[in-house]
């Protein structure tokens, strides 16, 4: 018992010191660089690796995946990488372009997936995504939105996301 309340004194003692980091959530990862991120997401998804990707995006995120359905808040990617890597077999991402505006990247993504369908078979899927990165108060770069197929023809878009 007295070692639980000094836990928590020194917890309060931190807290008073540095503010700032008393709620502060600990990621598995840090983007200093946000050309890094790309990269970072395709080595965890490979690997499935879900803390990882979970934690590449910021507690507001936008995601839009098949069916132009929105996934929004780091609890619901989880909860969508969770089921996703699952039927994934790879992930082959390049960058196309990426746009810098101070404290905000945009990019275009061209990639392939490879996945396994319920009944077993084996399905390769390409197309383009667009991803925003945000760089954080403590200098860490975060995905804001990432739209799956947002880099698509529109024709394209429509047979994907069915």
């Amino acid at each position: 018992m007295k070692l639980k309340r000094l836990a928590i004194l020194a917890a309060i003692m931190l807290s008073a010191v540095n503010p700032e980091n008393a709620n502060a959530e600990t990621r598995s990862i840090t983007i200093t660089d946000p050309n890094e991120g790309h990269q970072i997401f395709t080595d965890a998804l490979n690997a499935k690796k879900l803390d990882v990707l979970v934690d590449i995006y910021a507690d507001d995120a936008v995601m839009v995946a098949a069916g132009g359905k929105e996934i929004r808040g780091r609890k619901a990617i989880r909860e969508f990488f969770a089921e996703t890597i699952k039927s994934i077999e790879s992930i082959k991402l390049d960058t196309v372009f990426r746009l810098n505006y101070t404290d905000t990247v945009v990019f275009r993504s061209k990639y392939t997936v490879v996945f396994n369908t319920a009944d077993g078979k084996k399905v390769s899927q390409s197309t383009s995504g667009i991803e925003v990165e945000r760089k954080q108060p403590d200098g860490n770069w975060l995905f804001i939105v990432d739209h799956h197929f947002g880099g698509a023809d529109y024709v394209d878009f429509l047979k994907l996301s069915k």
